[in-house]
């Protein structure tokens, strides 16, 4: 369920892409710190996002270093190394872990399994450290899981669970900025969802896996009202982060909830 919170390339600048790109590798770094290099495939989108946005809010700009990677050995890749990193990259091993759990509920995926033995010391000390985080991640994904085995309609109600669970990961702190951040965070969730949801209808009929939208695959409004649903999330998180003092990363924010998180939808509409 992540890669739809995408900077949308078109309408960036080359120093927006340049920035973006420090970001993405300075999580990458973080990740690797902190969990190994392995870790470093659980990457996102959606954690860089987040990235982007705490290191602006709370002034944490950080420093551009460079290092060789994996992807990249040949030569040195720049990256921003911020203390933002650590909780993203804390909060991206959290939420691939019960991604893998899901996912070997689901479909008994050895390479699931693995990556749950594999980070589950860190994830126990991740949960320890953010308590709040951790029983909105476990709370939500049990009603996700309760959705699922009731074979809900309702993907207003199942997108909810992922609304609020993100909220919470969305909001490092209870401090000044947690309402506003648990806003974008709720937009954001609700946004993903909905449209893994519908994007993915037809793959998960084929693997036999829970969907809101089986019953109205055929339905030719259905694509309208998706749209309605991410117009409303995707207008709420926008809202709240224009409250936001941020600076640096303000267009590359605006970017990416205005024009970026689109993206995929768009491009479904035009097969």
């Amino acid at each position: 369920m992540f890669g739809y919170v995408l900077l949308n390339p078109r309408s960036a600048s080359e120093e927006e892409k340049k920035r973006y790109a420090l970001y993405y590798c300075g999580l990458c770094n973080a990740l690797g710190s902190s969990c190994g290099k392995s870790s470093t495939r659980t990457l996102s989108y959606d954690m860089t996002f987040l990235y982007i946005l705490l290191a602006d809010l709370y002034n944490q700009e950080g420093t551009v270093r460079k290092a060789h990677c994996p992807v990249h050995p040949l030569t040195k890749r720049e990256y921003m190394e911020s203390p933002a990193a650590a909780y993203c990259a804390d909060m991206q091993i959290l939420l691939s872990y019960y991604s893998a759990m899901d996912k070997y509920r689901d479909e008994h995926s050895a390479k699931a399994l693995a990556f749950m033995h594999r980070h589950e010391e860190k994830v126990r000390e991740i949960e320890a450290r953010y308590p709040r985080q951790r029983e909105a991640v476990r709370t939500n994904l049990a009603k996700l899981a309760d959705c699922e085995a009731e074979k809900s309609e309702d993907a207003v109600i199942a997108s909810g669970c992922f609304a609020s669970l993100l909220g919470e990961v969305f909001a490092p702190y209870e401090d000044i900025w947690y309402p506003a951040l648990k806003i974008i965070g709720q937009g954001v969730g609700r946004f993903i969802y909905i449209l893994d949801a519908y994007d993915d209808l037809e793959k998960d009929r084929k693997k036999g896996l829970y969907n809101p939208y089986f019953s109205r695959e055929k339905d030719e409004s259905l694509r309208n009202e998706v749209e309605q649903v991410l117009t409303l999330a995707a207008s709420s998180a926008a809202e709240a982060m224009e409250k936001l003092p941020l600076n640096e990363n303000l267009s590359i924010v605006r970017n990416v909830l205005y024009s970026g998180i689109w993206t995929k939808f768009v491009r479904k509409g035009q097969k």
